[in-house]
């Protein structure tokens, strides 16, 4: 059987796959991935034995939530339970975050958390087994008035995820026996021969294109809007942490551009001409239309794509 996981960053490998092989593709890349994922879940199991709390980050649209889904359900396999912890419930609110200096409220920033509430919560994790933490109404965007009870067993793992997970702010606060630490993004691009397609983090913008379009209700320039502000907080407060990690993750799905082209192509289309990014909107578009298009019925339900083009079950 042709190995298509090979074939990740080469556009004419990727659409004689996708060509010849739609399918096999599809699946060949996911069970690369999840194997991935238990691998890494038996290795903290056998390896890190005194570990309770997984800190799951990565940048903006790298596929943390279903990653997460992916490793809770790789422990329930091996026999450990575990539950899932997102920082995401822990932001202080609108307008509760420091102000940048065009006077933009920064919410990429790890102070737009409540940080001593998540302290305090991971410690009692450890300590305790237990916590009350907070839930977070992304409607109002503002906390619930009420509290979500978590409850570990003995021997069950707390995964947390989101964009801080690995902040010094609090790593630097919980017994390092304790804790295992992931990085997750997409760590290659899309070549045409020597021409870069798509960077590593343009992988991501198209992710994420397509996702704040259906799910978030954002218009494609005002997510191409956004993006620099988003690259300059991963810069700022993810990054520079990612070489703490104990693993790390390439959640580039090499098929995925083929199905997101489908999506993100007449989504872009939408950007006004006056638009100050509609230059940046056409060439994702021409570099887009070069993809052989795979159907997104061909995407299985537990798959990270599924985060961004719907139909997922996490």
């Amino acid at each position: 059987m042709v190995n298509f996981v090979e074939y990740q960053n080469q556009l004419h490998l990727i659409n004689a796959a996708a060509s010849d092989h739609p399918e096999a593709f599809v699946n060949q890349t996911e069970e690369a991935y999840h194997e991935s994922i238990r691998n890494i879940a038996e290795s903290i199991v056998t390896q890190k034995r005194n570990c309770g709390l997984v800190m799951l980050s990565g940048p903006s649209s790298s596929g943390k939530t279903t990653t997460a889904n992916l490793l809770k359900n790789a422990f329930q396999k091996i026999g450990v339970g575990s539950t899932i912890i997102s920082l995401d419930d822990f932001y202080r609110g609108e307008r509760q975050a420091p102000l940048l200096a065009n006077g933009q409220h920064d919410y990429e920033s790890v102070d737009a958390l409540d940080v001593p509430e998540v302290e305090r919560c991971l410690l009692s994790l450890i300590e305790t087994r237990r916590c009350n933490m907070p839930v977070f109404n992304f409607e109002i965007h503002m906390p619930y008035p009420h509290k979500r009870q978590v409850t570990l067993g003995e021997h069950d793992i707390a995964i947390v995820e989101g964009i801080h997970a690995l902040n010094p702010i609090f790593i630097n606060k919980l017994p390092a026996n304790d804790v295992c630490k992931i990085y997750i993004s997409v760590k290659q691009g899309i070549h045409e021969g020597k021409t870069e397609l798509f960077t590593a983090n343009g992988m991501r913008l198209i992710r994420r294109i397509v996702r704040d379009y259906k799910f978030r209700g954002a218009k494609p320039e005002r997510t191409l809007e956004m993006w620099p502000n988003v690259m300059d907080g991963e810069r700022k407060y993810i990054k520079p942490y990612r070489g703490d990690a104990d693993y790390t993750i390439n959640s580039l799905h090499a098929y995925e551009t083929c199905v997101l082209a489908k999506e993100a192509i007449p989504i872009l289309q939408e950007v006004p001409q006056d638009c100050k990014d509609y230059d940046l909107s056409q060439k994702l578009i021409q570099n887009l239309k070069k993809f052989t298009i795979i159907s997104s019925e061909l995407v299985p339900n537990n798959s990270i794509i599924r985060e961004f083009i719907g139909g997922g079950i996490y």
